[in-house]
């Protein structure tokens, strides 16, 4: 009977886990410097690129640490963990950029958010006031740090699901004929 070899599993999370964080903090401070981050369609590019690294990243470790064959459930447990790594830093980087280098960051996004209530046609202006209370609550550092943390780690898991369908590699049985 054939002994299954444990492939490492924390070291290459942290490893994958901090590729995917940092390219998404490079793209945000790309936008930040070139004063996009605030633009309606700076969440694409982000959002591809996360796409990129999670597959270059799950590819990696299904090729380097378990012989190019894993199963979905290896994969997904791998892009869970790096999604949680990735949000830590994430969370990180969103307390440096908003509580530290720019704090007045958060009322230029307060005012595009603001915009775009009130530009968009499908918005009563019964609900403009409940609309801005809300971005009050909202747009702070903490809550901000909070969102980034809960929401990163629930959309990596949801890109891991559809992405760990894709880059699974069942190895097969040898039956003979």
């Amino acid at each position: 009977m054939e002994e299954k070899v444990k492939a490492p599993f924390l070291k290459p999370a942290l490893i994958y886990g901090a590729i995917l964080g940092v390219a998404s903090v490079l793209v945000g401070l790309i936008l930040y410097f070139m004063d996009m981050s605030t633009a309606k369609w700076a969440m694409w590019p982000t959002l591809v690129i996360g796409i990129a690294a999670m597959v270059y990243c799950l590819v990696a470790y299904r090729n380097e640490y378990l012989g190019g064959f894993a199963s979905y459930g290896q994969i997904f447990k791998m892009a869970i963990v790096i999604g949680i790594i990735a949000s830590i830093i994430g969370a990180i980087y969103t307390y440096l950029l908003y509580g530290v280098l720019d704090p007045d960051l958060i009322d230029k996004v307060r005012i595009a958010a603001e915009e775009r209530i009130m530009n968009n046609p499908r918005i009563p202006e019964s609900y403009y006031d409940q609309a801005m209370e809300r971005l009050e609550t909202s747009l702070t550092v903490k809550r901000m740090i909070m969102n980034s943390l809960i929401w990163g780690t629930v959309a990596n898991a949801i890109l891991g699901l559809i992405i760990s369908a894709f880059v699974k590699k069942e190895q097969k049985a040898d039956i003979p004929v």
